[in-house]
């Protein structure tokens, strides 16, 4: 065989896979929308502490730009939602989207959220074309997210990653002359995350100081020098550049699925009947998790009644063992089939599944040594979690701490069985707030109040957020003690600016001294809480 024959079959053993990639611009946002940490009509922001993360469509408009800092893009979008970024969120919404995306294309790998690639050949055989099979995925993620995604198809990743943000799908045999004269910063959307690309930065410097600006002029360079002077990650480099094959080292991999289903024959119609089997599938998921030495802190139950209704609900176990997974269960049935938690089935089920959500290795998670939550705040847990079930949605909450500037803006309530995750870090500093403690008792709004000095006129506030008096009255009550006031203004550069003061008015009622919490705004009293 000749040397040329050689050469030629190596260089075809190097030809990328033929891929298709599907990326969806600012998925946070998607991913917070969906998750209910934001509404979709109003611009939002995905911050963490300092910077930006990703931003909607309505807030870019205004001139947001990721990677901005918290306050200037603040600034510049007053009236923008500021959702914290949350990486779990981020990526357990789009690993669902994955699963839909792996019925069409198997062998779905997840570079990042938002980003994901699979396998083009054999689908685009299937479908009659790569321009089909692009059309077919961007069909499906729309029904599934509502909301625009670009798909690309093309030989090798860098090269699919490019196609999927132009939009477009590259012949075969054409993706190297496709990278040819894009710039070498483009090798970021292909190494972003991995290890190699923590060097990107140094390599991309380094040769663009020895003239090579281009992806096409990486590609040309000789792959023993390419070798010799950058190591593996200059190679690697390479080979995304020539559009040739590379194992890349994904951040994520798409899960196994750790699933239990029954089809029932016939249709359960008792409540028995369905525990019986609840029982059967939670055995069943403890087995699979347990072979493959995994555990799980979510669980979706989900059925399917005779007339094609879905029921579906997801419960947050928290070490709950094997025997608390089948108690939830079966409270779940029991308010589907009795009608108790408002979701009464139009037929009787045909169909029951368990499904394990964030999985993770077994022990990853150890209890703590002290602070363990005692019998009697499981047994607290068990009756929440089970008037939930009775309730149905919206019936049980708790509170989350976070921060906040006024007592009631530093309890947020969440439903029950949803991540307890607060929206404003509790530990940032939060001028003009009104000192610790807060109230003990607040009713669930304001109650509007008069508060009157010594010839019984209102206490006005002025200009500069101060008393007009000092108050001698609170409806009629003595006031015997005050402090403060408390000026708080918010979001002062906008339209939507708040004034108000607050103060502490201790008054005599009944022989005895009660401290109140008022606070003033648009020129009305209201009591906000009362201090035990």
């Amino acid at each position: 065989m000749s040397s040329d024959a050689v050469a030629a079959m190596a260089a075809e053993a190097r030809v990328a896979r033929r891929l298709a990639a599907i990326w969806i611009p600012d998925w946070p946002v998607v991913a917070a929308i969906e998750a209910g940490a934001a509404p979709a009509e109003q611009p939002i922001m995905v911050a963490d502490a300092h910077r930006v993360k990703a931003v909607s469509a309505a807030a870019r408009a205004a001139g947001v730009r990721r990677g901005m800092k918290r306050r200037t893009a603040a600034a510049l979008c007053p009236q923008a939602q500021i959702v914290p970024a949350d990486q779990v969120r981020d990526s357990r919404g789009f690993e669902r989207l994955a699963m839909v995306v792996h019925t069409l294309a198997p062998g779905v790998e997840l570079l990042r959220p938002g980003l994901m690639i699979c396998p083009a050949a054999g689908a685009s055989r299937y479908y009659g074309g790569d321009e089909t099979f692009a059309e077919h995925l961007l069909t499906e993620v729309a029904a599934q997210v509502g909301t625009e995604a670009w798909v690309g198809v093309a030989d090798g990743l860098l090269a699919a990653i490019l196609a999927a943000r132009d939009g477009r799908v590259v012949a075969r045999g054409e993706s190297r002359r496709y990278l040819a004269p894009r710039p070498l910063s483009d090798l970021g959307v292909a190494l972003g995350g991995t290890g190699a690309g923590e060097n990107l930065g140094a390599l991309m410097d380094l040769l663009t100081r020895l003239g090579v600006t281009t992806l096409g002029g990486l590609a040309q360079l000789p792959t023993r020098n390419v070798t010799e002077r950058f190591g593996a990650v200059g190679v690697w480099a390479q080979r995304l550049a020539r559009a040739e094959d590379v194992l890349t080292a994904l951040e994520h991999k798409l899960p196994r699925r750790f699933v239990a289903v029954i089809e029932a024959d016939p249709p359960m119609t008792r409540v028995g009947q369905a525990i019986v089997a609840a029982r059967q599938l939670a055995a069943d998921l403890h087995t699979q998790l347990t072979q493959h030495g995994r555990t799980y802190d979510r669980l979706r139950v989900s059925a399917i009644t005779e007339t094609g209704e879905e029921l579906e609900r997801t419960w947050r176990l928290d070490g709950v063992d094997a025997a608390g997974v089948q108690d939830r269960v079966r409270w779940q049935l029991e308010g589907w089939l009795t009608g108790r938690s408002g979701l009464l089935p139009t037929g009787a089920l045909i169909r029951l599944s368990l499904e394990a959500e964030e999985v993770r290795p077994a022990g990853a998670g150890s209890a703590r040594l002290w602070g363990t939550n005692g019998y009697a705040a499981a047994r607290a847990v068990r009756g929440a979690e089970r008037i939930h079930t009775m309730l149905g949605g919206r019936g049980v909450y708790q509170p989350v701490l976070q921060g906040g500037r006024e007592p009631r803006g530093r309890v947020r309530l969440v439903e029950w069985g949803e991540d307890t995750i607060a929206l404003r870090p509790i530990e940032r500093p939060w001028p003009g707030a009104v000192p610790a403690p807060s109230p003990s008792l607040m009713p669930p709004k304001p109650l509007p109040v008069e508060l009157s000095d010594s010839n019984g006129q209102t206490i006005a506030v002025g200009s500069a957020l101060e008393l007009s008096a000092e108050p001698a009255s609170l409806d009629k009550a003595a006031v015997t003690g005050w402090a403060g006031p408390w000026p708080v203004v918010e979001q002062w550069w906008g339209l939507e600016s708040k004034r108000r003061v607050y103060l502490q008015v201790q008054v005599e009622r009944g022989g005895k001294e009660q401290t109140t919490l008022l606070a003033c705004e648009s020129g009305q009293w209201r009591l906000e809480g009362v201090y035990d």
